[in-house]
């Protein structure tokens, strides 16, 4: 221990509050026990639903908020999705479009503006109401009247699947298995992907990646303060969506993301 300590002091930066800042994290990560799975669980849906705010719409992917004011960036989003999407089906020639698609986490609806003239019905998953009505009401500005939008607590994603009773054939989720409260919790909901997608189906999911840093591996412990904390192993993200009965077909990394300046992103490509 007394070793890792020193290698820690040595990588501090120079700068003496970054340096106690930097210190204060690891030694935290290192040492406060992890929370229970249902303690997270109530933090989260506690979180997403305080009183909205500039700054939680914005991680809500909402367009005018924060960062979004800039409508190019708000727009760059959901259009690089919907290319990836694109390169996806070229890869597996795939050559129709998906008549049912769902998004866990749609927000404010960033991808839904861009994906859902590809279908006949797009379903939104949230864990808040506003962020499903503002979704609503962009997809309504675009001139999509299919929206159905789907509402959940965090504690029970699974009630998803009696929302949802038609099989679908796109499943999305992105900038959000990173927010979920444990890995666990995130592979549960890869489960339920997998049942409302039908056979032939396509699921895209981005994830953050573990890498050799301490600073990538999932925090358990103080939600509000890491709700970006959660992260998996590549190869075991792989292994895991394959004993859901999904067949993985390609990994993209991004380990650094010029559009919202995030590291270690995964975007997966599962068939069914």
């Amino acid at each position: 221990m007394a070793a890792s300590v020193v290698q820690q002091l040595k990588k501090l930066p120079r700068h003496p509050v970054r340096g106690i800042r930097y210190l204060f994290r690891w030694a935290e990560f290192r040492l406060r026990p992890a929370e229970t799975e249902e303690k997270l669980k109530k933090d989260a849906q506690r979180y997403w639903n305080a009183p909205g705010t500039e700054l939680l719409n914005q991680y809500s992917h909402w367009r005018g908020a924060g960062i979004f004011a800039d409508e190019d960036l708000w727009l760059a989003l959901g259009r690089r999705n919907l290319e990836l999407y694109r390169q996806f089906c070229r890869m597996l020639g795939v050559s129709t479009s998906p008549r049912r698609i769902v998004e866990w986490g749609c927000g404010g609806g960033a991808n839904a503006v861009h994906f859902a003239s590809l279908a006949e019905t797009y379903i939104g998953i949230d864990v808040t109401r506003p962020s499903l009505l503002e979704c609503a009401r962009q997809l309504d500005a675009v001139g999509f009247r299919n929206f159905k939008p789907v509402l959940i607590d965090a504690g029970a994603p699974e009630t998803a699947l009696t929302q949802i009773t038609e099989k679908c054939d796109l499943f999305l989720a992105t900038y959000v298995f990173e927010v979920f409260p444990t890995p666990d919790y995130g592979l549960h909901v890869l489960q339920i992907a997998r049942k409302l997608l039908n056979d032939g189906g396509m699921a895209i999911i981005q994830i953050r990646f573990i890498s050799e840093s301490w600073s990538s591996q999932p925090r358990r412990f103080a939600y509000k303060r890491h709700f970006t904390g959660n992260a998996y192993r590549v190869e075991v993200f792989w292994d895991e969506a394959e004993k859901c009965g999904f067949v993985p077909q390609a990994v993209r990394l991004l380990p650094y993301d010029k559009l919202n300046k995030n590291t270690n992103y995964a975007y997966f490509l599962l068939s069914t």
